[in-house]
């Protein structure tokens, strides 16, 4: 396809509609109508229905741009997919037998999701959330779920940075009784993706309005968990199964740890010859 893939097909179909055909605008029409239901018909049912040639199906998906009625149909597929549920869109999957693919398809979808992050985050964003860690005199991180991985993840990389991080467990206790003993120099650090945990926006709200530093990671900024927090990042989660992919925000993670590792560079120094010390004592092994 010619055209900008960041364009809606439906945008696409708008923009070049007062150049069609008759019988183009015929197709048009019944896309525009039909949209959640067309990327499922053969060309021969659309042209049915469309009351129109397979021939004239074909000059339509070319002239906006397709290399014909497949590229456009690929088009609506990825458009459907993105606006329905992860296991709906997860149906729509076809298996092909081959590892190999699996491992393309996936690889490619989490390149995507890393390029998507790292051209929607906001250097100003970024900045303010890095400044706000490292005002603080304590991290606490949390998340339910897969978000609970995270934020273990992120609680072990900001202490190698050289921050106190501490990672607040889902156990017995309900959130709040844990943060209950947070003080106002403590800031808060919580992982919300879909589907988003009512437990964890309450334990983020909870705080918020105790007056902490709230921070959010999730994957949109009108995720209900922004709602409560003074700064957020979003990393793309898409995944071609129903659960939210990570790669993306592995990587945001690993971005904040880095930088900073290198604004308090001297105490990351320190700590890491007092690791090499204490593995040189023994008490690693």
């Amino acid at each position: 396809m010619s055209k900008n893939p960041r364009i809606a097909l439906k945008q696409v179909i708008l923009i070049q509609y007062s150049s069609l055909s008759a019988k183009e605008k015929k197709v048009a029409d019944y896309i525009l109508q039909n949209l959640h239901l067309v990327f499922a018909l053969p060309i021969n049912d659309l042209a049915e229905k469309a009351e129109v040639s397979s021939a004239t199906i074909v000059r339509f998906s070319q002239h906006l741009g397709f290399s014909g009625f497949q590229d456009l149909k690929n088009q609506m597929v990825e458009e459907v997919k993105e606006e329905i549920n992860p296991e709906e869109r997860f149906k729509l999957l076809v298996p092909d037998g081959n590892a190999v693919e699996t491992v393309i398809r996936v690889a490619e979808n989490e390149v995507k999701n890393i390029n998507l992050t790292i051209e929607n985050i906001s250097p100003q964003l970024f900045k303010e959330f890095i400044d706000y860690l490292r005002k603080s005199s304590c991290i606490n991180t949390l998340g339910i779920g897969i978000s609970s991985i995270l934020a273990r993840l992120a609680a072990y990389l900001l202490n190698q940075a050289g921050l106190k991080t501490q990672f607040l467990p889902k156990e017995e206790h309900y959130f709040e009784e844990k943060l209950i003993n947070l003080s106002k120099k403590d800031t808060l650090l919580a992982f919300s993706l879909p589907p988003y945990s009512k437990e964890t926006i309450s334990a983020v709200k909870f705080c918020y309005d105790r007056g902490l530093t709230c921070l959010a990671i999730s994957d949109k900024p009108g995720a209900p968990i922004v709602k409560y927090s003074h700064c957020f990042l979003t990393a793309n989660t898409k995944n071609i199964m129903f659960t939210n992919s990570i790669a993306a925000v592995a990587v945001l993670l690993n971005a904040i740890a880095t930088d900073l590792a290198l604004l308090n560079k001297k105490k990351v120094v320190l700590h890491l010859d007092l690791i090499d010390q204490l593995e040189k004592n023994g008490y690693l092994t």
